[in-house]
Order: structure tokens, then sequence, then C-alpha cells
């Protein structure tokens, strides 16, 4: 019985590390008493798949969508159908959407944006460092920056709302 209660005991406390560690960072959403100064969405430089720098801060004022994938990452393929639609609808209102491919080659998120017909921009996080600064734990993840320059959503429910919102606010 000694045995059975310190397994059981051994299993609740991995378990219960495991899902501590599963749950995503989640900012609070616009409108939030927590959200703060603190919720600011850190600069980053990165290359996108034509060699060009992109900063950020090049998109200062804008709306913009931060989506870390991989190629390997199967929700991350199944999701390109939704965010072809919305790249689609807020582009032409001024969505900045930056695709940021992490720790992989130029190669491989070259051919996977061909093969997959994206139209938004991949940028190369070959090292991890934007990942690893942003505090991503795993792929896909979708982050919604105002143009205050504050995280608004992490990886949220009402993602789709709240970029609905960000367009209604400022097209009255």
């Amino acid at each position: 019985m000694k045995t059975y209660l310190r397994w059981l005991t051994s299993f609740i406390l991995v378990c219960s590390v495991v899902i501590f560690f599963s749950v995503p960072y989640m900012a609070p959403e616009q409108g939030s008493a927590e959200a703060s100064q603190d919720d600011r969405a850190s600069d980053f430089t990165l290359k996108d798949l034509d060699g060009r720098t992109v900063s950020l801060s090049d998109y200062k004022g804008k709306t913009i969508v931060l989506y870390f994938m991989a190629t390997w990452c199967p929700e991350c393929r199944s999701a390109i159908p939704h965010l072809r639609e919305l790249y689609a609808s807020y582009n032409p209102k001024g969505l900045i959407f930056l695709s940021i491919d992490v720790m992989e080659s130029k190669e491989k998120a070259a051919a996977f944006s061909r093969k997959y017909n994206i139209p938004y921009p991949i940028l190369l996080d070959e090292e991890g460092k934007v990942y690893r600064n942003y505090g991503v734990g795993g792929v896909p993840v979708k982050a919604l920056i105002d143009r205050d320059g504050r995280i608004i959503c992490w990886n949220c429910r009402s993602f789709d709302s709240l970029l609905a919102k960000q367009f209604e606010i400022n097209t009255k």
C-alpha cells in the first residue's frame, strides 16, 4: 500500500508540474484592469525571406500580429487558411502581419512559404532569440499588438474580435 501511495503522490506531483509549465502566458485583453505599460512589445530585428532587415519598431503606430510558427508544426499548417483570411481582410486596412519562423533555416521556411502560398511576410528567427525574449514556450502563438505598442492578446480566445475592434475603433 505504501508503494502505491508513493507512486500516486509522485504521479500527481509530476502531472501538476507538467500542467503548470504547459499553460501559456496570456497578456491581459484590451480593456482589462491588468493592462499596463509592462505589456509593451519588445523591439526586435530579423531578416525576411528576401534578406531584408525588418524591425518591429518599423511599424510604430500600427496594429500588428506576430505569429510564431515552425514548418514541422501541424497546428501551424492547419491555421494557414484562417490566417490568410485575416491577412486578406485587415492588411488593406493597415494591419501588419509578421510570421516568425522559429529556429529553422531560410531554405526550409522559403519552401514552406511557397508550398502553402503564404501571402504575409515570414521573418527568420534562426537562433530563437525573439522566441525566447517573448517567452514563447511552443508554437503556434499569436500575439496582437495595438497601435500603442502594447500586447493586448496572447493566444487569447477573443483574438479575432479584438483584431476587428482595433479597426472599428480607428475607422469611425
